[in-house]
């Protein structure tokens, strides 16, 4: 592995390095009209310079506070990178949100300017008069006739005619508050410094190369610290190209890669679970020989890498990996929650190198990564370089809260001291993660500790466990495991809210000839559950299933909110569904 590149350096101080070493490269596609169009880094940093300038025009100090709400585009990426260079501090908005979590925000935040897409400009112009702070609205796209927003274009030329000097920020001024997206419920804002995010991405190039043609395709919502550190930052300063999908259809995306030779994907573990789940389906559509071949060879790629470390899926699926569209495909990450190691194992053997990661908004975010020479699938792998890891008061099992310490750990929560005080203690973020470590120093994630389950007799249950396995049924889209009080008694018993997998239910209704009925649906589901957990010790296995027809309300990364659930207990508590 390489020495750190960019010590010392800002977040501006790379953009300027990598505008001098990579000059008329292609830094971003994106896609306007009827195509793809190309933007070099020197145009980019140009826009994002002169952008600067016409903020430092219109009045910005140093540490106003600027927030963005868009689409993933270059834009926002443009503004991003000239907030910094302006003195200033990012405030980034997810785009999920309503309204009124966008008002909190902005006024939390106390952010003088919004950037924004014409997307959202009606909604935000709907409450921007009542937003103390906010004085400036700049449109990404040409305003409608009578918005008083600033058009993006406009101020980009004013910069350009603007003699004022930019700043140079020092690497422990703030560069971002982002507001986490609340699992919990409880939205807070990490404040992130140059350094904390300049660290963060010189140990992520550490341990993975970005090759001179690489081309991030991103489709994560670029808000998000996994993709605005690791899908727009790090591409940046590796002098690679971003692409921006044009949506986030399964179709679109794969278009999107194939027509733009992408190289490296960021995603979820959802996202890849729907690709995984696309490639398997597709195959068992195929006539019984072509189904037998696959096997055939999937299992000597198994077998070669298993027994002789040999990856021979990459020549032996090389023309499964075209006809998906994926062939361009070289490296795919994984983040934001636990990965299915069985499916990080399947585009292994296909030829694809497959990591995961694990990391917080408030450690810029990454902590451990895979290395891809001495990958685990069911690991998250091990620290970054400067990241330092721990587990604290292990059980038995050697399970325990991960502890983290490093510069790339935040500042601390804005305006929250009780809050930062609760995480940060002696040098010490306390993630709330459960997990262990093995000999070699790969960490591996059981659940949350909040999420902890505590049964009548004593035990420890970690629900992440129970929905990893009922995940594996194709009858079941999704779960959420719960602690049911058990009344007189202490502790809890498990409960299970379960979204059965209509579409697959359809299918074998189309096949058979039969559709099902309400009630078999239920009774499917809960033989399901109850297969699915036989293997688990007596006390992890769920008691109490209740199914419910829409999918769980989810963050921004698919997340489950869990806290709508452990909060309102009428909405599960029904010992009707007694399995």
């Amino acid at each position: 592995m390489p020495g750190a590149r960019f010590k010392n350096k800002t977040l501006v101080d790379i953009l300027r390095q990598s505008r001098d070493l990579y000059g008329q490269k292609t830094c971003m596609k994106a896609f306007r009209g009827d195509r793809f169009i190309d933007i070099s880094y020197l145009e980019f940093a140009q826009t994002a310079f002169d952008l600067a300038r016409g903020l430092l025009s219109l009045g910005l100090k140093p540490e106003d506070k600027v927030a963005l709400l868009s689409e993933n585009r270059p834009e926002w990426g443009a503004s991003y990178l000239a907030t910094l260079a302006a003195g200033g501090i990012n405030v980034p908005l997810d785009a999920l949100l309503k309204i009124s979590g966008w008002s909190h925000i902005l006024r939390e935040s106390e952010s003088r300017f919004l950037v924004v897409s014409q997307n959202f400009l009606p909604e935000i112009e709907q409450i921007s008069d009542d937003i103390p702070d906010l004085e400036f609205l700049i449109c990404m796209d040409r305003p409608p006739s009578g918005s008083s927003a600033i058009y993006f274009d406009d101020l980009e030329a004013k910069g350009s005619q603007y003699g004022g000097e930019l700043v140079r920020p020092e690497v422990d001024d703030l560069a971002a508050i982002i507001y986490t997206s609340g699992t919990t419920g409880q939205s807070k804002g990490v404040m992130l410094t140059h350094e904390n995010i300049v660290v963060d991405i010189d140990g992520i190039l550490q341990m993975i190369d970005i090759e001179e043609n690489d081309n991030f395709i991103s489709v994560l919502p670029i808000h998000h610290t996994f993709e605005c550190t690791c899908g727009f930052l790090v591409p940046i300063a590796g002098g690679a190209c971003i692409t921006y999908a044009r949506g986030l259809a399964s179709k679109l995306i794969v278009e999107d890669i194939k027509n733009n030779n992408a190289t490296i994907i960021l995603g979820v573990p959802l996202l890849f679970e729907k690709m995984h789940d696309g490639l398997m389906k597709a195959i068992s559509k195929k006539p019984p020989l072509t189904r037998a071949i696959f096997k055939t060879t999937y299992g000597l790629s198994n077998a070669l890498n298993s027994i002789l470390k040999i990856k021979a899926g990459s020549m032996i699926f090389k023309g499964l990996r075209e006809k998906a569209g994926l062939s361009s495909l070289r490296l795919m990450v994984a983040g934001g929650a636990a990965m299915p190691p069985e499916v990080a194992k399947v585009f292994n053997l296909l030829g694809f190198t497959f990591l995961q990661g694990y990391g917080l908004t408030e450690s810029s975010p990454v902590l451990t990564f895979n290395p891809p020479d001495r990958r685990k699938d069911d690991s998250i792998g091990i620290p970054i370089p400067a990241a330092e890891m721990k587990i604290v008061n292990p059980d038995s099992r050697g399970i325990g809260e991960i502890f983290a310490r490093g510069p790339m750990v935040m500042k601390g929560y804005y305006n929250n001291e009780a809050a930062t005080n609760e995480v940060l203690m002696d040098g010490w973020l306390h993630t709330g993660d459960i997990g262990w470590v093995d000999n070699e120093g790969y960490y591996y994630i059981t659940g949350r500790l909040k999420n902890v389950i505590v049964t009548s007799g004593g035990k420890n249950v970690y629900p992440e466990e129970i929905e990893y396995e009922l995940g594996k049924s194709p009858y079941i889209l999704e779960s959420l495991v719960l602690g049911f009080p058990t009344g007189a008694k202490r502790g809890e018993e498990i409960q299970a809210i379960v979204v059965p997998d209509y579409e697959y239910f359809d299918i074998l209704a189309e096949e058979s000839g039969k559709s099902f009925t309400s009630d078999e649906i239920e009774a499917i589901i809960k033989k399901e559950v109850a297969d699915m957990c036989a293997h688990l010790a007596s006390y992890k296995r769920v008691k109490y299933v209740q199914l419910r027809e829409e999918e769980f309300e989810k963050t921004s990364t698919k997340k489950i909110k869990r806290f709508l659930f452990t909060q309102k207990p009428e909405l599960i508590n029904n010992r009707g569904n007694d399995k």
